[in-house]
């Protein structure tokens, strides 16, 4: 399975552009969280995932600083996965959360990334509640199939 959002042209546009790819994450992280708390997770998926793209390519960069691009990334995932669990699909659900701890996973040997990269992976797991913790304040097994949920 390996999930995509953007399009090639999209992601390389925001690419070359880390202040485009900062706005669009902005915007289609508050566009997709207003999705969800409307009920319409379905609708939600492909803003988030578009930004869970798009902080994917930031943390990579590093940008503005491993810290937030890192908070970002988890942030993306929580969101993700929340609308593909209220969805009901559990499957997708646990592959981003896989996929997402696997990426910040990388990061707890770097003495200057560890503490930042176990409190974003912790961000991913539920407190108990069912809720998701989030890193960053709200408001501010590969089965080869391809999935796509395209919004650009």
């Amino acid at each position: 399975m390996n999930l995509r959002y953007l399009c090639a042209n999209h992601r390389q546009w925001l690419f070359d552009n880390r202040d485009r790819a900062e706005k669009a994450w902005l915007d289609w992280m508050e566009r997709g969280r207003l999705l969800i708390e409307d009920g319409h997770h379905s609708e939600a998926i492909p803003y988030l995932g578009c930004a869970f793209d798009v902080a994917g390519m930031l943390l990579a960069r590093q940008w503005p600083s491993y810290a937030v691009s890192a908070q970002r990334f988890s942030e993306s995932a929580a969101s993700l996965m929340e609308a593909y669990r209220e969805q009901g699909d559990e499957k997708l659900h646990h592959y981003i959360l896989a996929g997402a701890s696997s990426v910040l996973a990388r990061q707890l040997g770097e003495r200057d990334k560890n503490k930042v990269a176990a409190e974003c992976i912790s961000a991913l797991y539920p407190d108990g509640s069912g809720e998701f913790m989030s890193a960053v304040p709200r408001g501010k097994a590969a089965t080869g199939a391809e999935t796509s949920w395209r919004l650009h």
